[in-house]
């Protein structure tokens, strides 16, 4: 009766973890998305590599695709790259860009030179706080087609979450690891 059980419950978890075990499959080891034992809407990013994680908003239903961009250099910046699909609603895609810092810098000018040395349009900054961070957010229309990109700092990283609806960007930092 016990290993029936046993069986019974194996099945069962192979089963519920079926679509993380997919996306999952192409991510660097230290990276996965883990989905709730008992609720098929719980799914959390982990990524050990940057030093986060965060819960995914349940109006997704799940993943569809996830990509990972190992740290890349250019004009004088480091950085990595986390995408994720949601499968379901919308505004279900974004990434998040962890960018390395060195020194001391003030987050607004830090914004404002990025944007400047890869020709992106920022015409208002407008400044909120969520949780314990000072966040520098817009709103760029002109080449990234009307995507909200909130900026906020925790040592010497900075992180860029770039998505449609800013409600889910709020969701992700409030329910997030940093």
């Amino acid at each position: 009766m016990i290993v029936m059980l046993g069986i019974g419950a194996g099945f069962f978890l192979w089963q519920n973890q079926k679509d993380v075990k997919e996306v999952n499959k192409n991510l660097p080891a230290g990276i996965k998305v883990v989905k709730g034992l008992f609720s098929s809407d719980d799914y959390v990013v982990v990524n050990k590599i940057d030093g986060y994680e965060f819960k995914l908003p349940k109006e997704w239903k799940g993943v569809k695709d996830v990509e990972y961009t190992p740290e890349k250099n250019e004009k004088g910046y480091s950085w990595t790259v986390f995408g994720i699909e949601g499968q379901a609603g919308y505004s279900k895609i974004f990434a998040i860009t962890k960018f390395k810092t060195i020194g001391s810098l003030e987050l607004h000018s830090w914004v404002e030179n990025n944007f400047k040395d890869f020709g992106l349009f920022a015409e208002n900054l407008d400044s909120v706080k969520i949780e314990n961070f000072d966040i520098i957010k817009i709103q760029e229309n002109i080449h990234l087609l009307g995507a909200y990109l909130y900026f906020f700092q925790k040592e010497s990283s900075i992180y860029v979450i770039r998505g449609g609806s800013e409600d889910f960007i709020k969701y992700i930092i409030e329910n997030g690891k940093w």
